[in-house]
């Protein structure tokens, strides 16, 4: 076992402009033609751009195309709210929850310089600490030290959207297969590779209670730096690292074999 505000102009010659507000909060200035049967002319072969440029400035503003960077207070402001009231919604979907959470967070201009600290078990070190803590989800930041790995690990009862910042990690998700046993046998078990990637800065991977709940990072000579936005779905019990043979023993199906090793990232147990 190996441990793995914009002038909408079309003519010089205009009206006094007028806020119609295209959006909410999102407003635009419109100037209207005046003249002669020319300028109507100009404005009916005009049309078809007007309406492409119209429907481009709407995409934007709408978010479907370079929508504007957020602050992480920015972030945090329109995410929480989005996050509480889809978690409320008695039709609750865990995937539209993590897309939509997600979807801003690819829009994060910055992350805070929060203080982390290692898992002093795994060389090169991996980097953790609390960025934000609130409700319904908490933000834990990751920084990954060149070469580093961070072993196989489950999410249970969590659903988690892991943000890359800087850098680039190479991503795996897995799930088990069949039955696991607990946590402190070492018998063994199989795991099925579902995801293998490569996350960069705005890019996103996420898991549920029942998707892809296990994961695993490793980066390379540069490192890495990202979040992991962190949902409970109940209470939290406890979670475990992997110890996965590196050789698939079904290849096609991308299926290991692996034991669970809970002691890996912990703390020393004191000695009296």
């Amino acid at each position: 076992m190996r441990k793995i505000f914009a002038d909408n102009d079309l003519a010089t010659s205009k009206t006094p402009g007028k806020e119609v507000e295209v959006l909410p909060g999102v407003y635009e200035r419109r100037h209207f033609l005046v003249g002669s049967l020319a300028t109507a002319a100009a404005v009916v072969a005009l049309s078809g751009t007007a309406r492409s440029v119209s429907g481009q400035e709407t995409a934007k503003a709408s978010g479907l195309t370079g929508a504007a960077k957020l602050t992480w207070d920015d972030f945090l402001k329109q995410a929480v709210p989005v996050a509480q009231q889809l978690i409320a919604d008695p039709a609750f979907n865990v995937d539209e929850y993590l897309y939509r959470i997600g979807s801003l967070a690819t829009r994060l201009q910055e992350i805070p310089n929060s203080p982390l600290g290692p898992y002093k078990t795994v060389d090169p070190r991996v980097w953790f600490g609390p960025s934000f803590r609130g409700s319904p989800f908490f933000i834990i930041q990751w920084r990954m030290e060149p070469g580093a790995l961070l072993p196989p690990h489950n999410h249970p009862h969590a659903s988690v959207c892991t943000v890359g910042y800087e850098g680039e990690v190479r991503l795996r998700n897995f799930e088990i297969v069949g039955e696991a046993p607990d946590y402190h046998s070492q018998k063994v078990f199989r795991v099925r590779e579902t995801r293998n990637e490569t996350m960069t800065a705005g890019r996103i991977s996420t898991l549920s209670p029942s998707r892809d709940n296990i994961h695993c990072f490793q980066v390379g000579k540069e490192g890495a730096r990202g979040i992991d936005i962190n949902t409970l779905h109940g209470t939290m019990p406890p979670y475990s690292f992997l110890d996965m043979n590196e050789k698939p023993i079904d290849s096609d199906r991308r299926i290991f074999e692996a034991v669970w090793n809970p002691q890996l990232g912990q703390a020393p147990a004191s000695k009296s």
